[in-house]
């Protein structure tokens, strides 16, 4: 962050006011606290916070657009935004966000080294892969998982009958498992996995199931019926705190435009 500054040849003091927002995978890191705390004093009057998984998937939602296409579809309207460690859910009609959600499904859920050894894997895949730290899986078992992760998301959006899996997969922070909706959505896409979809990415360029599984969303049912990539996909959610979602709180507010 300090090297950032000095490229962008400003002070953390020039700096009026502005976010950090810790979220998804990083958010359960046992160092988050000390992460958010450490930048806060750094970077000055900055807001810091650890998103919950609703207000991520109103974020993501809004900054990918998805509002928008919502007011111009006849169809409602599933916003995914996939990202690390999960995958934020917003259900849209005409431009009202009808329930949010969040499932354990990201790129990052497991880890590899430029030699493909295996340098993590996340706690919420106990039980579903074999795959641990130190292995040098085949591209037939990361295919595997990447598809087991893909089907989560199909059942997500309606697209396939597994509930045991949206149980297992959907998050603690969100309360209840995600309900599917029972009519045909557009489903629109955000977040890092989400820039695989449609482009060719070498499996392990990033070190995680990010290509495989964004291969896997773009050849399943989620792509086969009406579907948006957002032009912004990775920024999505920083693009919907900056812009959609100023709250003011006092007795008396001033503005000159």
């Amino acid at each position: 962050v300090e090297r950032e500054y000095e490229n962008a040849g400003i002070k953390p003091g020039q700096v009026d006011t502005g976010a950090v927002i810790i979220t998804g995978e990083t958010s359960r890191k046992e160092n988050a606290r000390t992460v958010l705390n450490t930048l806060s004093d750094f970077a000055g009057e900055f807001v810091v916070t650890t998103a919950g998984p609703h207000l991520e998937s109103v974020l993501a939602a809004k900054g990918a657009g998805a509002m928008e296409i919502s007011l111009k579809e006849k169809l409602p309207v599933l916003h995914i935004d996939i990202g690390g460690g999960t995958s934020n859910l917003c259900l849209i009609e005409k431009g009202n966000i009808l329930r949010t959600g969040c499932l354990n499904v990201g790129g990052r859920l497991l880890k590899r080294d430029k030699a493909g050894v295996v340098t993590y894997v996340s706690p919420v895949l106990e039980g579903f892969t074999s795959i641990k730290v130190g292995d040098s899986p085949t591209k037939e078992e990361l295919l595997q998982l990447s598809g087991l992760l893909c089907d989560v998301l199909c059942a997500c959006a309606g697209r396939k009958k597994k509930t045991i899996l949206l149980e297992s997969f959907s998050t603690k922070e969100a309360g209840a498992p995600w309900k599917p909706p029972e009519n045909e959505v557009l489903v629109s896409f955000s977040g890092g996995v989400a820039e695989c979809i449609e482009r060719e990415v070498e499996e392990n360029a990033y070190g995680d199931l990010g290509p495989l599984l964004g291969k896997a969303i773009g050849g399943s049912s989620l792509c086969r019926g009406p579907y948006r990539i957002s032009g912004k996909a990775i920024r999505s959610t920083v693009i919907g705190a900056g812009c959609h979602a100023t709250m003011l709180s006092g007795s008396t507010v001033f503005t000159q435009n």
